[in-house]
């Protein structure tokens, strides 16, 4: 059975923001990235920001879900941005290269303005 999680969305300067805390892994995966698209459905054109000042950790399946939305909002030649990583995560991120593909900034502000 998988976890259930309370996504926040806002929105601010062409960006879509999703906030949650706790882990990104296997268990919520799907419905993240469900919830997620159903949201920039509503808002075409909208970029997506992740807030991850309250995520803990990402497994391999929170990776695959952050690179398949990168990839949703590529093939609309939209943004996928990461904000406030931890320090564990920021590590992850580079060992991985996603900060190769993926904007990654250490505030929310200083990518939605």
């Amino acid at each position: 059975m998988a976890e259930a999680i309370e996504l926040e969305f806002g929105e601010s300067s062409g960006w879509l923001i999703v906030s949650f805390r706790g882990i990104i892994n296997l268990l919520i995966r799907d419905q993240l990235s469900q919830e997620v698209i159903v949201e920039l459905e509503k808002r075409p054109g909208c970029n997506l920001v992740f807030d991850l000042s309250e995520v803990t950790a990402i497994d391999s399946s929170g990776l695959g879900a952050i690179f398949g939305l990168y990839k949703y909002l590529a093939e609309r030649q939209l943004s996928l941005a990461l904000a406030a990583p931890n320090h564990d995560i920021e590590v992850l991120l580079k060992l991985t290269h996603l900060d190769k593909v993926i904007r990654i900034e250490k505030s929310l502000e200083t990518i939605t303005g």
